[in-house]
């Protein structure tokens, strides 16, 4: 009753304008330096319009590649941006994680701090659905938002960062209740409300599933099964996260060396399934090594990927609006609107200033002595 409405009131116009606010939030909100998510955020709109033009047909950027011609697959991009770096990393370090992987005792002593601070639950899950709403935003920055918001509203303050419960039930609580909030620009307007929901749109893309009116018109079933699906999903993954913590825990032991190639050899099986090229394997190569270095040097690479998933879209509202509206859909409400929140956002992240690490700082964490991270 109240998402269909909505939905017809968006536009091409407006569409367009929503993935502006999108790309724009992004730049201020994925890392500490506002200007390289922006930076990044654009590599990702590059990286998407590999292949052909979604108006006019025309080949891009594919220097004479048969492979490039449709453009490079979602799920490459994903293993070479977050896969590929985590197992280099992996391989840095010559430790174990952990020397006995013997975890303590105190699940219900966890249980009771929700009950005994239940409020606080309950506030910081609907900061952490709001935030994750925000097309693109939801993962970089709600659990800070949420430490932020326990911190500023607690009369004592005095154990915040020396293992006071409160800033880890804030924190969490938002982080769980955000995928449902991501949910919302995913599924009504098809705009990833993170980097996990641009790989869900991927998926549905794959299985002939589009996001938006026909989808809340003619597949609401689908709808509240996902969204069924994800509620259940919070209360069994806790379940099994309980039960296999002790199991789980002893792989801590085991030296990276013997991991990482068991790791690699799946990675680079499920690139190869993408479209069963050899150049699959060089795009997450090439991919990978990208990744390797934004993650050492802080560049923040969930802007790239949500960059590379509505670089299309992009273009496409944009052709759409201008074909059928010309520049008359900039008299639109909703378009002014949106404008002036796309202007006030890259003032925002024009202006953010938070303390970067240095280079030598990211360099000694990245090849720290296995107690960094």
């Amino acid at each position: 009753p109240i998402s269909k409405p909505l939905i017809l009131a968006v536009g091409f116009g407006e569409q367009m304008m929503l993935i502006f606010l999108a790309l724009t939030m992004i730049g201020m909100l994925t890392g500490a330096n506002a200007l390289r998510g922006l930076a990044t955020c654009g590599v990702g709109l590059m990286v998407g319009m590999i292949g052909y033009a979604p108006a006019t047909a025309e080949s891009r950027l594919t220097f004479g590649s048969l492979y490039l011609d449709d453009g490079v697959p979602i799920v490459i991009v994903g293993l070479g941006m977050f896969a590929m770096p985590e197992i280099i990393e992996l391989l840095r370090r010559h430790r174990t994680i952990s020397e006995d992987g013997i975890l303590g005792r105190g699940w219900f002593d966890g249980f009771k701090d929700a009950v005994r601070h239940k409020f606080i639950v309950l506030r910081c899950s609907v900061i952490g659905c709001i935030v994750g709403a925000l097309p693109g935003l939801g993962g970089s920055v709600v659990d800070w938002i949420a430490y932020g918001h326990i911190v500023q509203t607690s009369r004592d303050r005095s154990q915040y960062g020396s293992g006071d419960v409160r800033g880890v039930l804030a924190p969490e609580s938002a982080n769980n209740a955000k995928e449902g909030g991501a949910l919302i620009p995913t599924l009504l307007f098809g705009i990833p409300g993170s980097g996990s929901m641009a790989i869900l749109l991927g998926g549905f893309i794959m299985v002939d599933v589009h996001p938006g009116i026909e989808l809340v018109q003619t597949n609401i079933d689908l709808v509240y099964t996902i969204i069924w699906s994800l509620a259940l999903a919070n209360v069994i993954g806790a379940g099994t996260c309980l039960a296999l913590a002790g199991p789980i825990a002893r792989l801590t032991t085991v030296p990276y060396a013997l991991l990482a190639p068991f790791m690699l050899v799946l990675i680079f099986f499920a690139a190869f399934q993408a479209s069963r090229d050899w150049g699959d394997l060089i795009a997450l190569f090439a991919l990978g090594l990208l990744g390797t270095y934004m993650k050492r040097y802080g560049w923040p690479r969930p802007a790239l990927l949500i960059g590379f998933f509505l670089s299309p879209r992009l273009e496409s509202s944009t052709y759409l609006a201008f074909e059928a509206h010309g520049f008359t859909f900039l008299q639109r409400p909703g378009v002014i609107l949106l404008l002036v929140q796309v202007a006030a956002s890259a003032y925002a992240a024009a202006r953010f200033k938070a303390r970067e690490p240095s280079a030598e700082e990211l360099a000694g964490v990245y090849s720290g002595s296995g107690r960094g991270g």
